[in-house]
């Protein structure tokens, strides 16, 4: 659990992550230099749960390296990021094990998802799943360049993730997932269910733009990162293409049609995201 200023929902998050009927679970919690009471909850918790271990930096490092610092440090076959404000079935955890576990060619299992709102209750907003098996990469790389970015939050198999994939800009998660899919089928486990908490009231393309920019998150760097901030997307896109395992005729197709794709996906959220 990368987190940061979660006091209103991490004791909800913890009961879901600490109830969950696979029992060999490890819980690092890497606090970001919270200033609300996020420390003294976690620090309850961890006294009344033996396998969770808290750390907490002396200053916000940003939101990608929190994120590596869970990741540098974890010890299991697979890995998970967890949000400290969302909440999970208590068969999560035992049903995308098995699922990665019957598919030892899978890199990525993932459950349904139920949006819900700051008070818990079902939200408006709902999102889709996609399972890349049967497809070929070219095929698993677009299903996932186009799909959402819930599945990062998904189970994922450990030795096919490296921190230094995971890169201080607006879009990392994209860069991840479509890796990850390079290396093998994404898995939709049937049964378990997650609940991603909608709790910010940002509804335009603008407004995310912002939240990006926020130096919490310590994305953009400069003043050309803050004035477009998915500028150095489309460059690490073609890396983690470049980088991957595939033929060079696989390679060849995808950044072919990858090109005029980011046009389309840019303008897609730019011009398509409701506005207020």
């Amino acid at each position: 659990m990368p987190i940061f200023n979660e006091a209103r929902f991490i004791a909800e998050a913890l009961d879901a992550i600490t109830a969950q009927s696979y029992p060999n679970v490890e819980i690092l919690i890497s606090d970001n230099c919270s200033t609300d009471d996020t420390q003294r909850i976690c620090e309850e918790y961890c006294r009344k749960f033996p396998q969770i271990t808290y750390h907490r930096f002396a200053q916000n490092q940003g939101a990608a390296a929190n994120f590596r610092y869970t990741l540098e440090r974890s010890h299991g076959k697979y890995f998970m990021w967890a949000a400290g404000h969302d909440r999970w079935s208590t068969d999560y955890l035992e049903k995308t094990v098995a699922a990665l576990e019957l598919h030892p060619d899978a890199s990525l299992s993932f459950a349904s998802t139920t949006w819900i709102d700051g008070d818990g209750n079902s939200h408006s907003k709902s999102t889709g799943w996609s399972d890349t098996r049967g497809l070929d990469p070219v095929a698993r790389f677009f299903t996932v360049f186009w799909g959402n970015m819930n599945p990062i939050l998904g189970l994922i198999r450990r030795e096919y993730l490296q921190p230094e994939n995971l890169k201080d800009i607006v879009g990392t998660d994209l860069i991840l997932l479509v890796g990850l899919a390079l290396r093998g089928d994404f898995i939709h486990a049937e049964g378990p269910s997650w609940n991603r908490r909608e709790f910010r009231t940002e509804t335009s393309y603008k407004q995310k733009l912002q939240r990006y920019n926020n130096n919490d998150y310590k994305l953009t760097h400069s003043f050309f990162d803050k004035l477009m901030p998915l500028a150095r997307l489309p460059l690490s896109l073609i890396g983690a293409v470049t980088q991957s395992q595939q033929p060079r005729s696989v390679k060849a197709l995808i950044l072919i049609a990858l090109i005029p794709c980011l046009a389309v996906k840019y303008f897609c959220g730019k011009y398509l995201t409701p506005r207020t």
